[in-house]
């Protein structure tokens, strides 16, 4: 996903953000006066839930919109943060709203008051627990497209926005039955419900700033898309950091040493396109890769026919060689493990015979070609064996035999 597609992103969430606020608006406009006309707690602390909805969406509102602006010297990670840090603030208010709701509930268990009409305030909650249901649905759905925490924590807070308007309806319907203390009970319910909330979006702000990682399934799903490459010999370490509804990958894996330097890089971008392609939430992959030096390796050489012995010269050119023999050595103990030879048929071919040799051995999977002048090898033949990361190396000793047991204490040493 490329900046332009992730800036439309945020202006859908910005979007439904703006009609989550306006519908609140009219909630809150439609409690408070509903509450203040019949003289109900509950339905005035139900409105000041529904606002404490309006400054989390005023809050998220900000941070989505500072969220959309590019990368800059300054902050080379964007500003997605914003939508955290406005979170944060907005926990301190929702804590302040609980702890008066809480407050004003109690002198109502103390001292109920009578209701004026009380069917107005039941007609009020059932009208808002189906607003509710409906703006749940909606952030709940842009949310989890665009991948926002501040969203999706907005569609849960609608969730629970039905629960405490059925408790709404619940303490008004007490005054019918002569419970008039049932509604300070339930906007008590109502004022620690505000207080959890609050407590609830400081943590996850708190731990999105400190760089915690509350998301193990990103890093299961890393883990498991970076195992699927057969050039990936290990994932050491995997570490995400969250900044907005976007994550920060750093990623350790372990590839063979005898890899080039350009076939390293093809792996690693290959790797961090499926990665983004497959978790849109990643904005920025960062792989490190640390070489494992391969203690078996498969060597090499050219011979002077089909009947080559190893107490035998090697042969002198590579291209016009009749056959290779090829050594599976295991560098730790020192052991040649065995020894093979195959005929070389592009040794009469009018043209490109070094190239054509050259695939030959890829085929056969060689590591190390061993050769006594590397000098004599044309751009085709090494462009070649460079990309498919077979090394060449300059033979050591008189004999087969000499060269191979040379390579072997040299690669021992080192």
């Amino acid at each position: 996903m490329d900046h332009k597609e992730r800036k439309e992103l945020l202006a859908e969430g910005e979007k439904a953000t703006l009609i989550t606020l306006l519908s609140n608006i009219i909630i809150i406009t439609f409690k408070l006066i509903a509450g203040i006309v019949i003289g109900s707690i509950a339905l005035l602390a139900s409105a000041l839930d529904a606002l404490t909805d309006i400054i989390a969406s005023l809050a998220v509102l900000f941070g989505l919109r500072f969220s959309q602006k590019d990368p800059s010297k300054r902050f080379p990670y964007g500003y997605y943060r914003m939508e955290t840090l406005a979170t944060l603030i907005v926990s301190i208010f929702i804590l302040f709203f609980g702890l008066d709701v809480i407050f004003m509930s109690i002198q109502v268990v103390k001292t109920p008051s009578i209701l004026n009409l009380p069917v107005i305030g039941l007609l009020t909650s059932l009208i808002s627990i189906g607003l509710a249901y409906v703006l749940y649905r909606y952030n709940l759905r842009v949310g989890t497209k665009i991948a926002s925490n501040a969203l999706t924590s907005t569609a849960n807070e609608f969730k629970l926005d039905i629960i405490t308007n059925s408790l709404v309806f619940l303490g008004i319907f007490g005054h019918l039955i002569d419970i008039p203390q049932l509604e300070g009970f339930v906007g008590f319910i109502i004022g620690f419900v505000i207080i959890k909330t609050g407590i609830e979006f400081g943590k996850n702000s708190i731990l999105t700033l400190l760089d915690a990682v509350d998301d193990p399934e990103v890093i299961d799903k890393i883990n498991a898309l970076v195992s699927e490459f057969n050039e990936v010999q290990d994932v050491s370490n995997i570490r995400i950091r969250q900044s907005g509804p976007y994550y920060f990958a750093d990623i350790n894996i372990r590839m063979e040493a005898t890899r080039t330097i350009k076939s390293l890089a093809r792996v690693t971008h290959l790797l961090e396109l499926s990665l983004k392609k497959k978790i849109p939430q990643l904005d920025s992959v960062v792989i490190s890769v640390e070489p494992i030096k391969k203690t078996r390796l498969k060597i090499a050489i050219a011979a002077h026919s089909l009947e080559t012995k190893v107490n035998e010269a090697p042969a002198e050119h590579f291209g016009q060689a009749p056959a290779f023999l090829i050594a599976d050595i295991d560098i730790p103990t020192q052991t040649i493990l065995s020894t093979r030879l195959i005929d070389n048929p592009h040794r009469l071919a009018d043209r490109k015979r070094g190239i054509l040799g050259a695939e030959l051995l890829i085929n056969e999977g060689i590591d190390i070609l061993v050769t006594k002048d590397p000098k004599t090898f044309g751009i085709g033949p090494k462009a070649i064996l460079s990309e498919n990361n077979v090394q060449i190396h300059q033979a050591q000793g008189n004999s087969i035999q000499e060269i191979f047991e040379n390579f072997i204490l040299l690669n021992k040493k080192g």
